[in-house]
């Protein structure tokens, strides 16, 4: 009942953890999309009222010009033409001043074909009457010299004019405050009718504002002139108010401002600008992360490999005084010499060092005590090679022993004899225990080679060499092979375990670049090359073969080091 309610339980913490992480990605995926919506709007948005402006500046200006050039062209002309040019210019201004634009410089704006258009035309429908406006004045005052009118029969004419636009004016604001008093709620609900009255409304008491201004500013200067001079004067030649000018695009200024402070808010627009300019960065340090790998490799495979497999093979007998014993091969052309365990034969005045994990059954009499390293002259090498702790046996009569490795289904003991004479370039990290008389210890040496490009190329610059007599106990991973070199034999590197110091041992490119690249293959494999010389290697290798574990970056390095020191 307990491990079904834990069963039960687990399961619906599982899911619920699921789901809760479900909603969070959605939610997290409606925000981006919508920040990334509101900066696309945005953007488009500022850039279209941009654009508008800059065609509305262009558009005001050859306005400007040719406004100049009609009223230049008036200077001398009839009171007849004079007036008929001003009633053009007031018709004009009465047909723009009438069309029913709702206003677009507000954000957010709608879709960027409407915007673009609607922008541009509001843009130069408000450059348009500027430019009119400011014609219409100075024709008015063309007029007035030309006609030699009294100032103030015009002063009176344009103050009521005013008086007409002001009190046009207070009736439209007298209609929005009714409005809005019969409808509080629905005169600022977007999408009522109240709403669109009170819009409607808003928009013509614009309209009315300026009209009331313009006609404000042409009573004022007709009273100053009025007070300063008796008779009309021609006034000065013609020159289109820039400041005014500008000031018609103030909505279209003050709405791009306002889009790109909304813009500025956006967390995508504030990452845009540091991400584009360390894009083209971080895109060669990407190129070159995928090139330079690529570029050595190929370095690796077609110029040093080459160069390694044509130099002479390294040969480890020159420095060592040994005879020409060697090891025995099984019998029949047999070359597998492991097994799952192993019997041995412990004879009186023989002792035997072995990992403790590996001696499976021993004689009760046998004398056991611990031996902490395998050779106090190689520390290092016995700690790195895990030969640390071992038993050491000895046995006044024949002891039959059996080793077999109790840790590790896939491994299996091989036994290696060394006759007196032979010597075996060994790697430690294979090692379980040797047996040799307990007269004569166990002689082992070190070789360095750093002057070799086999060494620095497979990074063994160390060679450590066994010599015999001694009975080495050897593990292997899925089983250990001893095979004679012959006229070359060609392994991986990996597999290697121990060879007989009288082969000539080189390096060999691997087959293909391919494989090589992929890492499905070592740079290089270890070559073989004596007539009586034999080598020792393990089926299936496995130090160094887990790639994609949290450790295996620092597993590598180690063997790395391992492999420098021949251990």
């Amino acid at each position: 009942m307990r491990q079904l309610l834990t069963a039960i339980l687990r399961f619906l913490l599982r899911h619920a953890l699921q789901f809760a992480l479900f909603i969070v990605i959605l939610l997290a995926g409606r925000l981006l999309l919508a920040e990334w919506r509101a900066y696309c709007a945005g953007s488009e948005a500022v850039a279209t009222l941009r654009q508008a402006s800059s065609n509305a500046g262009n558009h005001g200006a050859g306005l400007a010009g040719a406004a100049t050039a009609r009223i230049n062209a008036l200077q001398h002309a009839s009171q007849t033409a004079i007036a008929t040019r001003l009633a053009q210019v007031q018709a004009q201004l009465t047909t723009l001043r009438a069309q029913q634009q709702p206003s677009l410089f507000t954000i957010p704006l709608p879709d960027t074909n409407t915007l673009a258009l609607h922008a541009q035309e509001e843009a130069a429908r408000r450059v348009e009457i500027e430019v009119l406006a400011q014609e219409a004045r100075y024709l008015t005052a063309v007029q007035a010299a030309v006609k030699g009118e009294d100032a103030r029969h015009t002063l009176a004419r344009l103050h009521a004019e005013h008086v007409s636009a002001y009190a046009a004016l207070q009736q439209n604001l007298a209609q929005r405050r009714q409005l809005e008093a019969q409808h509080p709620v629905a005169a600022h609900l977007p999408g009522s009718d109240a709403y669109a009255q009170l819009s409607q409304r808003e928009a013509q008491g614009q309209r009315l504002r300026e009209i009331n201004l313009q006609a404000y500013k042409a009573w004022a200067a007709q009273r100053a002139r009025a007070s300063n001079a008796t008779s009309a004067a021609r006034p000065a030649p013609f020159a289109i108010d820039e400041q005014a000018l500008a000031g018609a695009l103030a909505p279209v200024q003050a709405a791009i401002a306002a889009g790109e402070a909304q813009l500025a808010r956006n967390w995508i627009a504030r990452w845009r600008a540091p991400v584009m300019d360390v894009a083209p960065t971080a895109a060669l340090l990407v190129l070159s992360a995928i090139a330079l790998p690529l570029a050595i490799k190929a370095f690796f495979y077609f110029v040093l490999a080459p160069i390694a497999s044509r130099l002479p093979p390294l040969s480890i007998a020159r420095e060592l005084q040994t005879g020409d014993a060697s090891l025995p091969l099984p019998p029949d052309g047999q070359s597998r010499i492991s097994a799952v365990s192993q019997a041995l034969q412990l004879q009186p005045g023989q002792q035997m060092l072995i990992h403790p994990a590996y001696l499976q059954s021993s004689p009760v009499s046998s004398t056991k005590r611990t031996q902490w390293l395998l050779d106090w002259r190689f520390p290092f090498t016995s700690l790195a090679a895990g030969m640390v702790a071992l038993t050491r046996l000895q046995s006044d009569t024949t002891a039959s022993l059996t080793i077999s490795a109790s840790d590790d289904p896939l491994l299996e003991v091989a036994i290696v004899h060394l006759p007196a004479g032979s010597a075996l370039v060994f790697q430690p990290r294979a090692l379980v225990g040797f047996i040799c008389d307990s007269a004569q210890p166990l002689a082992i040496s070190s070789h360095w080679r750093l002057a070799s490009l086999h060494a620095w190329l497979t990074l063994q610059l160390r060679f450590i060499v066994f010599r015999g007599p001694v009975t080495l106990i050897v593990r292997g991973c899925r089983g250990v092979r001893l095979e004679r070199a012959g006229q070359g034999r060609s392994i991986s590197q990996s597999a290697t375990l121990g060879f007989t110091t009288d082969v000539l041992y080189s390096t060999l490119r691997s087959e293909t670049f391919i494989a090589y690249l992929r890492g499905q293959q070592a740079l290089l494999n270890d070559r073989f090359d004596g007539d009586n010389g034999v080598y020792l290697y393990e089926e299936t290798p496995r130090h160094g073969k887990q790639p994609g574990t949290v450790g295996s970056w620092f597993e590598g390095f180690t063997d790395a080091i391992l492999k420098v020191f021949g251990i």
